[in-house]
């Protein structure tokens, strides 16, 4: 065979075509874990392998050596058809049509195939002539008409109704198979029409339809990235999240949305899409109008029985550039967080209620107890003294009888004082504070000045530090009104790391706490406000001094819950 080879023209076109395909095959093995990529890497190789062959054929000076050149793309063509088809059943769905079994059934014949081409000299069933005529010409035999038969209507047909099944059974890749569609129909057609020109254009136009058909493949398969894992895994975790999600453009246009958003929305598939966002939710347009993302915000959704909350997150969308394309909208239900909040508010409110009638029933048994063991006591020291005829002295226990009785009517008028205050779910506490405040002056004749900023009556204490503070302070006055003799006593409130401090202060005798340390721990209901403090994580402190007044300082949690120790700060009127 004479070696020699010759410049054409043809050349660049081959070469062109061979290096497109090189490029196409090392895209491919770097996405070879994308299923499909392996067979259209090998399809690629193999294509080159025929622009090479192609160009040789047309450079070489001999018949010979064109003839061997030609023979060489003969049995790459077969390959070449059965690894489209491959990549074809590996694209439409993965690990199943192309088994291992129907893999070694492709092969069967391009093996066949390129066996007769090798020996086509000597039973000339593939090609029945050969002859050079500028490019190498063939007249086919019974073979070469079924190779034909076999990679236009049977590989080809079967082609067509895959891609049929896809089209129906997958909408979101009907642009892929248009494609891929449009390249095996030009590749077929351009390979039809190589063979019906003459030798001087056959060529060329039969390499350019495989180029094209390889370029529409490549498009479809890795410009839309249908069967790469990465789109594939964010495409399949959006169809599949519970959070309903809206796509936007600049204009507020809804250009996504996945099935959960329907279904909030109570739209149809794919009714949601063309449709202005404010629309949908006009109590939030001007957050979605602003540019930026923001603190995410809480909605409500078909008010009425069958209202939903959710918290609405808007985050802009930018190009690799910077530029605004759009908006992202999740919504995610909270409806079944807030129902379960507030039967977990109703249950707080519960115990707390319970708790606090058995504290005051506690509370009510010792100071009432006392009361008429005391009343008891009195009474039978005065029956004794009248059976021993000791009138003067009698007085005297009558009248302590009496002080007794009215100190317990009071101190029972006190808590139907407060009681009414207690434990309601319907008021706030600085509202309620303020009724029970206002009744305490009418009662006892006693002002009491509110010092309350702004910021602190905007707090919306928890059910169980409301009922506890209010009673420590229903105490405090108590106290003010029997011990202090004082003309009128003020409530401070300031907050402080998280802790809420109320301080009741008078002007009144006071005391020395250093030197009644063992009263103080029992009297004046100071361990009944200590106890309740320290249930709520918080202290209470006397500060007094013997004619300067007291101060009682309480330091409760804002939220209820355990916080940690601070210093007690006193309070000034």
């Amino acid at each position: 065979m004479n070696r020699q080879y010759a410049y054409t023209p043809y050349l660049w076109l081959a070469l062109s075509n061979f290096l497109f395909l090189l490029l196409l095959a090392g895209y491919c093995w770097r996405r070879r874990t994308v299923p499909g990529a392996i067979p259209l890497m090998i399809g690629c190789l193999l294509g080159a392998a025929i622009f090479a062959g192609s160009a040789l054929e047309h450079m070489a000076v001999a018949e010979a050596t064109k003839l061997f050149w030609y023979k060489v793309q003969a049995v790459l063509m077969l390959p070449v058809v059965t690894a489209l088809f491959c990549f074809l059943l590996e694209y439409a769905w993965p690990g199943r049509w192309l088994s291992r079994r129907n893999l070694i059934l492709l092969a069967i014949v391009p093996v066949i195939s390129a066996f007769l081409v090798l020996t086509n000299d000597l039973h000339h069933l593939l090609w029945r002539s050969m002859y050079v005529n500028g490019a190498v010409l063939v007249e086919y035999g019974l073979i070469g008409w079924l190779n034909l038969v076999y990679s236009f209507f049977i590989l080809g047909g079967i082609s067509l109704v895959v891609f049929g099944w896809l089209f129906l059974h997958s909408p979101q890749q009907r642009w892929p198979i248009a494609l891929m569609v449009a390249g095996q129909l030009g590749g077929h057609l351009g390979y039809v029409l190589a063979r019906t020109q003459g030798p001087a254009t056959n060529q060329p136009i039969a390499l350019l339809a495989m180029s094209f058909e390889f370029l529409m493949y490549a498009l479809a398969f890795f410009g839309f990235g249908i069967l790469d894992p990465i789109p594939l895994a964010r495409n399949m975790a959006i169809e599949q999240l519970h959070a309903g999600i809206l796509v936007l453009d600049p204009q507020g246009r809804i250009v996504s949305s996945n099935p959960a958003a329907e279904q909030i929305f109570a739209a149809p598939p794919g009714r949601l899409k063309g449709q202005l966002v404010n629309e949908l939710l006009p109590a939030c347009a001007d957050r979605l109008s602003s540019a930026g993302d923001g603190a995410d915000q809480e909605i409500v959704i078909h008010p009425g029985q069958a209202s939903h909350h959710y918290t609405l997150a808007v985050s802009q969308l930018n190009d690799w550039r910077g530029l605004d394309i759009g908006r992202l909208l999740m919504l995610q239900d909270i409806t079944e967080q807030r129902r379960n909040q507030a039967m977990l508010l109703e249950q707080q409110r519960v115990v707390a209620t319970l708790s606090e009638r058995e504290r005051l029933a506690r509370e009510l048994h010792d100071s009432l107890g006392q009361a008429l063991a005391a009343a008891h006591l009195q009474a039978s020291t005065a029956r004794l003294l009248y059976d021993r005829g000791e009138a003067a002295q009698v007085g005297e226990y009558l009248e302590l009888l009496t002080d007794t009785t009215l100190q317990a009517e009071a101190d029972m008028r006190e808590f139907l004082l407060g009681a009414p205050s207690i434990g309601s779910a319907d008021h706030a506490f600085f509202p309620s504070l303020r009724e029970y405040l206002e009744r305490f002056t009418r009662q006892y004749r006693l002002p009491v000045a509110l010092s309350l900023p702004p910021d602190v009556e905007e707090q919306d204490l928890p059910q169980t530090v409301a009922i506890q503070l209010l009673r420590i302070i229903q105490e405090a006055l108590s106290n003010v009104r029997k011990h202090a003799g004082s003309a009128g006593a003020w409530l401070t409130f300031s907050i402080s790391g998280g802790m809420l401090q109320a301080a009741i202060c008078d002007e009144g005798q006071g005391f020395e706490p250093a030197s009644r340390s063992g009263s103080l721990a029992n009297g004046f209901g100071l361990h009944s406000m200590r106890e309740r403090a320290e249930s709520l994580g918080g202290s209470l402190a006397v500060i007094s001094h013997p004619g300067r007044g007291t101060q009682v300082v309480v330091r409760v949690p804002l939220t209820g819950e355990k916080a940690p120790d601070l210093p007690v700060l006193a309070m000034s009127r």
